[in-house]
Order: C-alpha cells, then sequence, then structure tokens
C-alpha cells in the first residue's frame, strides 16, 4: 500500500530540531575576592655613595645630599684629590667640603697646592678661608695660588735659600691686589688664614698665619709644630691680606718621615679624638693615591662640621725618629709599603 502523501513528503508538523547550543558547566560555588592589602609607603630613596672603613666617632647624622646657596659664585669643587710623586718627595692631599657648608649651602673655603722646585725644594700652601667673609673661598684659593708663584720666583732669585715667611708676605700681597683689580672685589670680603711650608734636605720651614698648622708623624703618634689654640673654636684673631708682622709664627722641623699639614677641620679633630689619631696614625704611616687619601678625610665624629683639609709629604730617606729607627720600624731587608 503506498505510503500517505505526507508521510512520504514529511507534511504535517515537521520534527523539532536538535539545540545543539553548548551547554554550560555547572556553576562553581563562589568564591570570596581576595582583598589586597594597602600598599606600604615606599621609603624616600637613599644617596648613593661608596662604602668607607674610616671611623664613625660619637653620635652622627646620616649621610645625605648637601644645599647649594642660590646665586652662589666663585663656587670651587667640593673635593680635591691628589697623589703623586714630587722629585723625593711623595705628596698626597685631600680637600673636603664640610657637614656644616653644605647644610647652609656655602662653598668649601679651604685651598692647598704644592710645587717642586728645579732646587729640589717642595713648596706646599694651605689656607682656609674665613667664615664670616662672603668671597673667602676666592681669598684661599688666590693665596695657595700666589705661594707657588712667589716660589717660582724665589727659586730664580735664591737658589740656595727659600724664606717661608718671606713667601707668605709675597703670597699675601698678590692675592690682595688680585682680588681687588682683577675681580673688583674688597679684599677684607676675602679674608683667609694660610701656611706655607717650604720642604728641603735640612727638614721644613713652616710659617704661618691663624690656625693651619703642622703636624709630624712618627711611629704612629702625631707631633704638633704650633702651640695648639686654647680658646674658642674658629676664633680667629691674625688674617690675610693686611695681617701684621709679628701674627707670622714660625716652626723648623727636623727631617720626618711623615710631616702633615691642615686646616683647623682636621686639626681640632686630631687634638681631640684619640680614636681618629690612631686611626689615622695607620692610615699614614704609608704613601697614598688620591682616592686612598680622600677616604681617610671621610670620618665621621659627633661635633666636626668644618672643611678637612691635608697635604701629607713622605720621604723615606730619614728615620722615623730621632734616635735613628727606620720609618714605622721596618728594617732594610723588608718590602717596602705599598700605596694606599
Amino acid at each position: 500500500m503506498p505510503l500517505p502523501f505526507a508521510r512520504l513528503w514529511g507534511g504535517g508538523e515537521a520534527p523539532a530540531e536538535p539545540d545543539l547550543t553548548p551547554s554550560e558547566p555547572p556553576s562553581a560555588p563562589e568564591q570570596p575576592v581576595p582583598v589586597q592589602p594597602a600598599p606600604l609607603p615606599e621609603e624616600e630613596p637613599r644617596p648613593a655613595d661608596l662604602p668607607s672603613a674610616a671611623p664613625v666617632i660619637g653620635r652622627v647624622a646620616g649621610v645625605q645630599h648637601g644645599q647649594l646657596k642660590a646665586g652662589l659664585t666663585l663656587r670651587p669643587p667640593a673635593i680635591a684629590l691628589d697623589g703623586i710623586v714630587a722629585g723625593d718627595y711623595q705628596v698626597a692631599g685631600a680637600s673636603m667640603i664640610g657637614v656644616g657648608h653644605l647644610q647652609s649651602g656655602q662653598p668649601r673655603q679651604d685651598a692647598y697646592n704644592f710645587m717642586l722646585g728645579e732646587s729640589g725644594r717642595l713648596y706646599v700652601a694651605v689656607a682656609d678661608g674665613l667664615g664670616s667673609k662672603p668671597y673667602s673661598q676666592l681669598g684661599a684659593h688666590l693665596f695657595v695660588e700666589s705661594v707657588l708663584i712667589a716660589a717660582a720666583g724665589a727659586e730664580a732669585d735664591e737658589p740656595t735659600e727659600a724664606d717661608a715667611t718671606r713667601l707668605l708676605v709675597r703670597a699675601s700681597e698678590r692675592m690682595e691686589q688680585k682680588v681687588r683689580e682683577a675681580y673688583g672685589i674688597d679684599p677684607r670680603t676675602a679674608g683667609c688664614v694660610g701656611a706655607v711650608a717650604v720642604f728641603s734636605e735640612r727638614g721644613c720651614v713652616v710659617a704661618r698665619i691663624g690656625d693651619v698648622s703642622a703636624f709630624t708623624l712618627r711611629a704612629g703618634v702625631f707631633t704638633e709644630a704650633f702651640p695648639a689654640e686654647t680658646g674658642p673654636l674658629n676664633l680667629v684673631t691674625a688674617s690675610m691680606p693686611y695681617q701684621a708682622e709679628e701674627d707670622i709664627e714660625v716652626a723648623e722641623l727636623l727631617p720626618a718621615a711623615v710631616v702633615v699639614l691642615g686646616t683647623d677641620g682636621l686639626a681640632n679633630d686630631l687634638r681631640h679624638s684619640g680614636t681618629l689619631r690612631e686611626w689615622l696614625g695607620g692610615q699614614w704611616q704609608v704613601p697614598h693615591l688620591p682616592f686612598g687619601v680622600g677616604e681617610t678625610l671621610r670620618y665621621r665624629r659627633q661635633g666636626s662640621h668644618d672643611d678637612r683639609t691635608a697635604v701629607l709629604v713622605w720621604r723615606d730617606d730619614v728615620p722615623a725618629d730621632p734616635a735613628g729607627n727606620d720609618p714605622a720600624g721596618k728594617t732594610r731587608d723588608e718590602d717596602p709599603p705599598r700605596l694606599r
């Protein structure tokens, strides 16, 4: 029997199409959203610096950036370093701005320089600008420069002798002239104290105005060439230019293995800290390269805020003490000490 037309051709209601939409998986139970803790406040980044082995003495503030006073002109670099052979001598110098000047925005007011003469003599100049004078950094710089110019003249005029006092007076006069004529500044606003040292085979002669000082170092012990100031710190009674002749002090030093010339920022620390004397007395037994001597002045001491300047002169042809012992107790068979 033939099939009904509707059944043959799918007449009537068509069968429902299958649902091809993928079924959703059964939902997982809701989990609580984790709450992130509030971020901790970030520490303020500290200035980067090199580690130091120099001692920390007493309670001191942390290392920080200094300030720069607006409108400041005639500003020298905050640090100056030297380490060099000069004829029969090895010389190292370091001058570093003090914490007080970093905080106030003032410049480094210390200065130093040195020169080897054709005669073989070594000339060293150190100066400390007066903190109360607005252009004292200029006066200090011009003074040490003028010492070397005067020394060059003395080499030509007095090849067998050089007078440290005369060099100091000539340098003070030239400093006064340059401040007045080249810079148009009242020389009294550029006042400084300073010292001139002349080294020869007979030892060292130091002439000074003010409180720049000199020390010999033997077997780790410092001996000061001038009497220490007994009055208030940083109270200067004599300065340049316009110094009085009677204000010039002179000290004659016998040949020594190590001689140190320094401004009062260093000298006062040496006088008042046995820890520092012991540490520097050990460090300075041997010659230093520039960064080595700079490292030795990176000590931090409670109450030490002034600029620090040191010029060290080593010579290996003299005994460490007048008794004739070899420097630092070494014998001729031992290897020479290495540079630092």
